[in-house]
């Protein structure tokens, strides 16, 4: 068996599926394999769409990766998501005593058991994590209760839903690729752990993820998740806002990649770049303000908003974000604050492992992979009825040879049609070998010849 913990992650996009492979060494993440390859609609909005070209793919990730491992073949991952319907929903579960008593360990797994049973998950969605948040006892809240005397104890959670039907999707396609899922991780809550710094998480900041199709927030102060929510539009769409000037959509993508805002440059241009500027701006404005918006919603006061995903990666996308939300503190995410080693062969992009894969490797802790005996053909031969039989090892044959050469002198069976092998026989006690004819032949010649003899010296006595 494997010595090291394969950790398989995978992570389903809006525009691509990722799958890296990796070991947890003293010096950190050591990255053995990397594939990646694009959804082209079967996911759409990160949600499975198509169960069978996603398990499709999921096969060929898995039979890109196994020729890096050697002798090791991939069983097992762990998945990060996210997707359209993904959002949040507050619970509270109160408790009263009869008089002043301590908050034990037991007290507050009673009242997350409460919360399980008694919170109402919404038609067509399921419950997929539950974070606490802050109890409220003796008037003050309290992020660590146990310990305090109260005679009334109020818990609230965070419950985080999804629409059951693409979460049986997601799970089909990898039935169909048998991959076992080992555990399943919300990928913008990994992002947040990595990419946030404690300050920002603790004073008050919102974590937006702009990929191809939708734009993830994520809501912290104190610490604490408060909002989660996805909304329905990405960097994609000002691809289509591009094509919508009679472009091919591979042009449009590159000319939005190349060319990003308030670019200057007409060289080989195919439309006019203040046409381009006007698409660029308009489209991210309003992915912006619906980010403004979902943040002056909540209740808590959020004064930073780190930004990420392929479409917060836009050349000159600052002057857009500065001139939506001048009253946040904005900033890129730094992808340097997490590091990670590759093997010589692995050269990978910037950005290929993403903060999401980063910390699933770094989170997971069951092997992955199985090691499996190679066999060449020269290992294979074929019997009477041309079936193929793994040959012995030269180890192996000597062995044999031994044990079949003490057989044949044991009991020496012929092979027939109703013996195709010869059963091994038990062990006898050695006999006492008869003698064969010419032996016998020879002892009663002797015999006759002293009898003769004995009978002559008889005579003459």
């Amino acid at each position: 068996m494997a010595t090291n913990n394969y950790i398989v992650a995978i992570e389903i996009g809006s525009s691509k599926i990722s799958c890296a492979v990796g070991i947890q060494t003293y010096s950190g993440i050591n990255i053995l394999a990397y594939a990646s390859e694009p959804v082209n609609g079967f996911v759409s909005k990160g949600v499975v769409r198509n169960v069978d070209e996603t398990g499709n793919c999921l096969n060929s990730l898995i039979n890109r990766l196994e020729p890096s491992l050697e002798n090791l073949t991939i069983e097992k991952a762990y998945v990060a998501f996210g997707g359209l319907s993904m959002h949040t929903r507050k619970s509270t579960v109160v408790h009263t005593f009869d008089e002043y008593t301590k908050v034990t360990q037991n007290v507050i797994d009673q009242m997350a058991l409460e919360n399980d049973q008694q919170f109402a998950v919404p038609d067509g969605y399921q419950r997929i994590m539950v974070l606490p948040l802050e109890s409220r006892l003796n008037g003050e809240t309290s992020l660590t209760p146990m310990g305090i005397p109260t005679r009334r104890i109020e818990c609230n959670y965070q419950n985080i839903l999804l629409r059951e039907q693409y979460m049986k999707q997601l799970e089909e396609s990898f039935a169909m690729s048998n991959i076992c899922i080992l555990d399943s991780y919300n990928a913008i809550i990994l992002e947040a752990n990595i990419l946030l710094s404690d300050t920002e998480r603790s004073s008050g900041a919102a974590l937006v993820n702009i990929g191809a199709e939708t734009t993830t927030v994520a809501i912290y102060t104190n610490n604490l998740l408060r909002k989660l929510v996805v909304i329905p539009i990405g960097s994609n769409n000002i691809t289509r806002d591009l094509c919508a000037e009679q472009i091919p959509y591979k042009e449009a993508e590159q000319l939005k990649i190349f060319k990003g805002y308030n670019s200057t440059d007409d060289d080989n241009c195919i439309i006019e770049t203040e046409l381009v500027n006007q698409i660029i701006s308009a489209r991210m404005s309003e992915i912006l303000l619906n980010v403004k918006h979902q943040i002056e919603e909540t209740e808590h006061r959020v004064p930073n908003i780190v930004f990420t995903g392929g479409g917060s990666k836009l050349k000159n996308i600052m002057q857009i974000i500065e001139e939506c939300l001048p009253n946040f503190k904005t900033r890129m995410a730094n992808e340097d604050s997490y590091s990670y080693n590759c093997v010589d062969e692995l050269s990978l992009g910037s950005s290929a492992i993403t903060p999401a894969l980063y910390g699933i490797l770094v989170n997971g802790k069951e092997n992955c992979c199985n090691e499996f005996i190679k066999t060449t053909p020269e290992q294979f031969q074929t019997d009477l009825f041309g079936e193929p039989v793994v040959t012995q090892t030269t180890t192996e044959n000597q062995e044999a040879t031994k044990i079949e050469e003490e057989e044949n002198k044991v009991n020496e069976q012929p092979k027939g049609e109703n013996n195709p092998e010869p059963q091994k026989p038990k062990p006898q006690k050695p006999k006492a070998q008869k003698p064969n004819k010419v032996f016998r032949w020879f002892n009663e010649l002797i015999d006759n010849v002293t009898n003769d003899e004995e009978d002559t010296i008889s005579d003459k006595e």
